[in-house]
């Protein structure tokens, strides 16, 4: 006959009940005001008896995070007595714009007042060091993270020894989900994303007499409509920053660009789609605007110069499009024009929490909280960025910002969206190329002399 269980075992059962009811509490799953379950209950969920729970429950009672109402049950009251927990949350700034980052922030902070989130901007050179390095150092508990840096994670080693998993939502679109997930195994929690698209001034169209973009358009239509709307020396007919990591791959991906690798993994450059592409990336700005090939030093010049009405058509995406929140003018989006076939790049914005971090609960309510219906019905009002939350995304109803009237269109274009890993090559290959490509576009070296340098310099 089986003897009774060991006293210990008793005692970790009442730890565990004890420790669970405190975290749902200090991390918000137990709200004040609601009640716990009955100690029956609770004696059947922790396999514990009546008078175990009680003295778990006192416990709570001394920490005044309950209370008990006669005849009633036990009330949570809050975090009590317990610890206060800064969490760092590093951040893109661009989201304070984007995603309303700072107000959600502070929308959480007011649910959850035992919780001081330390908001850490990060710099653009922050994911060019070590990573798993760089956090430790810095102390961040959560942190913003597109596809390129969660290469760069990816470069590092494992991803799970830096990377907390994450739970997958059924809320969420699956496409967004797949670029963060390793073995079956999500590590970054989606927020936002946005296809890069092409928006036009309206005005500027009409006063052309010249139809609109729509999905049929390739380049070529793109240079003849911005011929025809330029007439005035103070117009560009189409801008975009050509070096953007966003932009100029654009047209490998329409072009049907993946490289090959010899033997020692390295890439080989002899593509003729490849150079076909280049050649298309660089016969757009010669053709159509030749002074400006060098006007934009960052993708924020597009906007800027179309909010002035200085330029037709820019190439962009809808996060940034909420830089024109207040555009005096009538403005419209269209899927990105092409070349071969209709592809777009695809722009995700998740939330990752550090598995070292010791505030591991708090950070996952706010991840919690920054997916949830609230916040991302919060976001989808108040931005023109997409919320990853796909009911909340497509939502219909009073607007309470201008939107342009082919908001939705991004539904219809999903079949084309595409990701830079689509063409067997790494963030880091392409930044090469980049940097070496600079002097294909200043007409400084033509293609093959420039293929050659790659070649050389890429792997020393």
């Amino acid at each position: 006959m089986a003897g009774k269980p060991k006293r210990s075992t008793f005692r970790n059962r009442l730890e565990e009940m004890v420790t669970s009811l405190r975290t749902d509490i200090v991390t918000g799953n137990l709200k004040p005001g609601e009640y716990l379950a009955s100690e029956l209950m609770l004696a059947e969920q922790f396999q514990l008896s009546k008078n175990s729970i009680r003295k778990g429950l006192d416990t709570l009672l001394d920490q005044k995070m309950i209370e008990k109402v006669p005849r009633i049950g036990t009330r949570v009251v809050g975090p009590g007595l317990s610890e206060r927990v800064t969490l760092k949350f590093g951040y893109y700034p661009s989201l304070t714009l984007e995603a309303n980052l700072l107000q959600l922030v502070e929308m959480f902070k007011h649910r959850h007042p035992h919780v001081d989130v330390q908001m850490i901007p990060l710099s653009q050179s922050y994911f060019s060091q070590n990573v798993k390095e760089a956090l430790q150092r810095d102390g961040i508990d959560l942190i913003t993270m597109n596809t390129y840096n969660y290469e760069s994670i990816r470069g590092e080693g494992a991803v799970g020894d830096i990377l907390e998993t994450m739970e997958r939502r059924d809320s969420t679109y699956p496409f967004l989900q797949e670029p963060f997930a390793e073995d079956n195994h999500l590590y970054v929690q989606p927020m936002i994303f946005s296809p890069i698209v092409l928006c036009y001034n309206k005005d500027h169209f009409q006063e052309a007499n010249w139809p609109e973009p729509d999905s049929s358009w390739k380049w070529s239509d793109v240079q003849k409509a911005a011929a025809a709307i330029r007439q005035k020396q103070d117009r560009i007919g189409i801008l975009f920053h050509l070096q953007s990591i966003n932009r100029w791959p654009l047209f490998l991906l329409q072009n049907r660009v993946v490289f090959e690798r010899d033997a020692q993994g390295k890439l080989m450059l002899d593509n003729e789609n490849f150079k076909e592409a280049m050649q298309i990336s660089y016969q757009l700005f010669e053709d159509m605007n030749p002074e400006t090939v060098y006007m934009s030093e960052n993708d924020s010049d597009a906007e800027r110069f179309f909010l002035q009405q200085k330029a037709s058509m820019i190439v962009t995406s809808y996060y940034s499009l909420n830089h024109l929140r207040n555009a005096e003018f009538a403005y419209d989006i269209a899927p990105l024009p092409y070349s071969k076939e209709a592809k777009t790049q695809l722009l995700i914005i998740g939330l990752a929490i550090h598995k070292l971090s010791k505030n591991k609960d708090a950070a996952k309510t706010l991840v919690d909280f920054l997916a949830s219906s609230e916040a991302q019905m919060h976001l989808r009002k108040t931005t023109l960025s997409i919320p990853s939350f796909k009911t909340v995304a497509e939502s219909t109803g009073k607007e309470t910002l201008s939107r342009p009237s082919r908001y939705m269109m991004y539904r219809d274009i999903i079949p084309t969206f595409s990701f830079y890993s689509d063409m067997n090559v790494t963030f880091k290959e392409l930044e090469a190329m980049r940097h070496m490509f600079k002097l294909y576009w200043a007409r400084l070296d033509d293609f093959e002399s420039v293929c050659r340098q790659l070649k050389d310099s890429m792997y020393v």
